[in-house]
């Protein structure tokens, strides 16, 4: 096994392992020390995070508890964004305008159908967004221009 597998197999149990333990707890919230873990992440870490956990979800992990525990770092991010953000992670969008570079291997109609959820918002005009867990798990850098947030 590589080290890069080994990496992601870490991983893997240990966002496993933090949501079941979100999951049986209480409430949906993650206790203090997860969310001084999850705050202040990069696009790297962010992208990092999202993009196994997605993984996860998208290949028949018990969903419900990856799912909330995605829920609840997104809350934790939104909770950084600046009170007039137009955009914050977890926002539900949608593509508009010119496809970006970024995405084009991936059809474009099926990519207008998709719903997207911001996951990182930089500070240079772009964000992450990842496509429904249901449909795929890939996550991209787009101009925030190029997404219309969704009602919501």
């Amino acid at each position: 096994m590589s080290d890069e597998q080994t990496t992601e197999n870490v991983l893997d149990r240990l966002l496993l392992a933090l949501a079941a333990q979100l999951h049986t707890s209480p409430g949906p919230a993650l206790a203090a020390g997860a969310v001084e873990a999850f705050a202040d992440l990069s696009r790297a870490e962010t992208d990092l995070i999202f993009g196994q956990a997605g993984l996860l979800v998208h290949y028949g992990a018990d969903t419900a508890p990856l799912e909330a525990l995605l829920h609840a770092i997104s809350t934790v991010q939104r909770a950084e964004a600046p009170d007039d953000a137009a955009l914050r992670p977890g926002d539900a969008v949608r593509l508009v305008g010119e496809l970006p570079e970024s995405l084009a291997e991936y059809d474009e109609n099926w990519l207008r159908e998709t719903g997207l959820v911001v996951r990182y918002v930089g500070r240079d005009a772009t964000v992450d967004v990842q496509s429904d867990l249901a449909e795929d798990y890939w996550i991209a850098t787009v101009p925030v221009a190029a997404v219309r947030q969704l009602p919501g």
